[in-house]
């Protein structure tokens, strides 16, 4: 009896660490915050620069002004190009760190804006860190 005692401490004892080195060696396959709202930056930084860039093949080599990219979500109410720009851009995306689209002139300070843009190259940048303006 007290052999059969003693494998069966045994055998829990190996499957609780077996169940340990698992918990430890198996790494987490979900994403962190970071790393999921990096891959949103990514995405809206590629949906945008399409967008201006099908603007710009369509409207003879010019890409939108300032202006008309800070108030696209008025698009409804406001004159024939920013109504054109929405087709292209339904709105600026919210910026995933930030979680707010102003748009502001590509020389504003990091973090003054969520993002920043450049009517004559059609630059647009997230504005959020340093890190994130060079992507």
């Amino acid at each position: 009896m007290k052999r059969t005692a003693s494998v069966f401490v045994e055998l829990i004892a190996l499957l609780f660490i077996a169940g340990l080195v698992a918990v430890v060696a198996i790494p987490d396959q979900r994403p962190t915050k970071p790393e999921s709202q990096h891959r949103a930056l990514i995405s809206a930084l590629e949906r945008v620069r399409t967008a201006l860039d099908r603007y710009w093949g369509d409207h003879n080599a010019r890409y939108p002004t300032i202006e008309e990219m800070q108030t696209l979500p008025e698009a409804a109410k406001a004159s024939r190009a920013r109504i054109e720009l929405a087709a292209y851009l339904g709105g600026v995306p919210d910026n995933p760190f930030t979680g707010g689209s102003a748009v502001a002139p590509l020389d504003a300070p990091v973090g003054w804006s969520d993002w920043v843009y450049e009517p004559q190259t059609g630059v647009f940048k997230a504005n959020d860190s340093i890190v994130h303006r060079a992507l």
